[in-house]
């Protein structure tokens, strides 16, 4: 009788705990996926730059940057101590050459979708990596994001592009998919 109870009572309690887990946001939504992979692929560049623990946090923080729209979906004290490098490593993302520019931009859209971000923040953090030539945008967006979504095609679209930004982006991508 006394080992079903605790047999019970662990179960539960275990219950409880993979429930509260499910409901934090680095495990709520499907495109964490994509967040996670970013994170691979962007940790082996920090931590040669600044080593193990601090290339963890802000591995953490860029793509945490990236891929929740430069808002907060959760607190990390750890993460937000590296808030500030995130603007220093701004404007070197492009050239780690993380992810192909066209399949970041698709990904940050379902991101977008999943999350539903509203138009002018995403149109604001997308612009934001078009100056550090992380993403493509106005007539050089990606025609396939039609599929996830109309209305940040839109958005993609409409931001203006100079003739020499374009080039300046097709230079450093020069190569990729």
């Amino acid at each position: 009788m006394g080992e079903a109870f605790y047999l019970v009572f662990f179960v539960a309690i275990g219950g409880y705990f993979a429930r509260l887990a499910k409901s934090h946001p680095e495990y709520k939504y499907k495109t964490n996926k994509l967040k996670q992979r970013y994170f691979a692929h962007v940790y082996p560049h920090m931590v040669e730059k600044y080593g193990e623990t601090e290339g963890y946090w802000l591995s953490k923080a860029i793509s945490d940057y990236v891929f929740d729209f430069n808002r907060r979906l959760y607190a990390d004290h750890h993460v937000e101590r590296y808030k500030g490098h995130v603007k220093i490593e701004q404007e070197n993302l492009y050239k780690y050459h993380v992810e192909p520019a066209n399949k970041l931009c698709e990904e940050l859209v379902k991101r977008a979708v999943e999350l539903n971000v509203p138009s002018q923040l995403f149109k604001f953090h997308m612009t934001e990596l078009w100056q550090h030539n992380i993403v493509p945008v106005g007539r050089l967006t990606p025609k396939s994001i039609v599929n996830y979504s109309e209305k940040y095609y839109q958005e993609l679209s409409s931001i203006p592009t100079t003739q020499i930004e374009v080039f300046r982006f097709m230079d450093a991508h020069q190569g990729e998919e």
